[in-house]
């Protein structure tokens, strides 16, 4: 998909969003004058408030009576919704049961912000870099997070549970402290089966939740991404800056993308020592170990992954847990 595809798509997203958003209310709303009908009452008067001020000013009134209705309005509307937050509040209901609840409370869920011509908000933004480098493989996010991990599925032998709750407790901490964690890479290694991945969503999911940017792209998508700057057809393809700049960056199953000559190797140094240059974080998931790294990449590339002073190494051992 272009960019003009994915933008139309997500505008289509952010629309069903907005009718969950109004159905929602409406749930809420009739719950609460279904528990409390003199709530009902007070929002009808709040509405034929409106009305009357409305009729007010198109009947042609002078400015200062206009003003006068519309501080009527106010004034009135004003002791009504403080009644009915106290109907509410003794209803055991919250304060905000007939407020609107949004995704994103600076667009309200729009994609939006700012008067004409508006620009996109941050969560659109975030969302648009999302779609444009995931390709719709990677697991969703309700499926795999923090609390959805279960230590019952890893086999207590050899200590395997022990090193993985020991692994998701490290994840954990670094997610919840981002940006402010005590190292900048975390490099998770091992055989296919032994959570790798899923810890890598963990962290994401996390962090996005906690209202940050973030980019995770498999290793092949990554490879894509360098070989569509490189071959610079696109003039308006700034996908790899987006690696770039991205505040947290997380590679999944690195060493399973193409090796091409002059594209593999050299994007991806470019790409993590443009990263540490910039103390951005990033997090890596591969079944490669720091011997085959080296190996395959080459030392610039294993010294950007490996540097003990930036990155944290955590190398997973035990069975394949997709097997168990």
């Amino acid at each position: 998909m272009t960019r003009s595809e994915h933008i139309r798509a997500l505008l289509e997203e952010y629309a069903r969003q907005r009718a969950a958003d109004e159905a929602d209310l409406q749930a809420r709303t009739d719950a609460a004058c279904a528990r409390v009908p003199e709530i009902a009452a007070l929002k009808q008067q709040n509405a034929e408030l409106a009305l009357s001020a409305m009729r007010g000013i198109l009947t042609g009134q002078s400015a200062e009576q206009r003003r006068a209705l519309a501080d009527d309005m106010k004034r009135r509307g004003r002791e009504n919704n403080a009644r009915i937050r106290a109907l509410l509040a003794g209803a055991g209901l919250p304060e905000d049961q007939l407020e609107p609840r949004y995704r994103c409370d600076r667009c309200r869920d729009t994609g939006y912000v700012g008067e004409a011509p508006a620009r996109f908000c941050d969560c659109f933004e975030t969302r648009l870099r999302l779609r444009q480098h995931e390709d719709g493989s990677m697991a969703g996010l309700d499926e795999q997070n923090f609390d959805t991990f279960d230590p019952a599925r890893i086999p207590e032998a050899d200590g395997q549970r022990e090193q993985l709750l020991a692994v998701r407790a490290m994840c954990e901490d670094y997610a919840n402290r981002f940006p402010e964690a005590g190292f900048e890479n975390l490099l998770l290694t091992g055989e296919g089966g032994l959570g790798k991945t899923f810890l890598l969503n963990c962290i994401f999911e996390r962090v996005t939740s906690r209202g940050y940017p973030a980019i995770r792209v498999t290793a092949f998508r990554m490879f894509e991404t360098m070989r569509r700057q490189h071959v610079g057809s696109e003039p308006d393809f700034n996908g790899f800056s987006e690696l770039i700049e991205a505040p947290l960056l997380l590679i999944d199953d690195l060493g399973t993308e193409p090796m091409m000559r002059n594209i593999t190797v050299e994007y991806l140094f470019t790409l993590l020592n443009e990263r540490l240059a910039a103390g951005r974080h990033t997090v890596v998931a591969t079944n490669l170990t720091p011997v085959q790294i080296k190996e395959r990449y080459g030392e610039r590339v294993a010294s950007r992954l490996l540097d003990r002073t930036r990155c944290r190494c955590v190398q997973l051992k035990g069975k394949d847990l997709r097997s168990l």
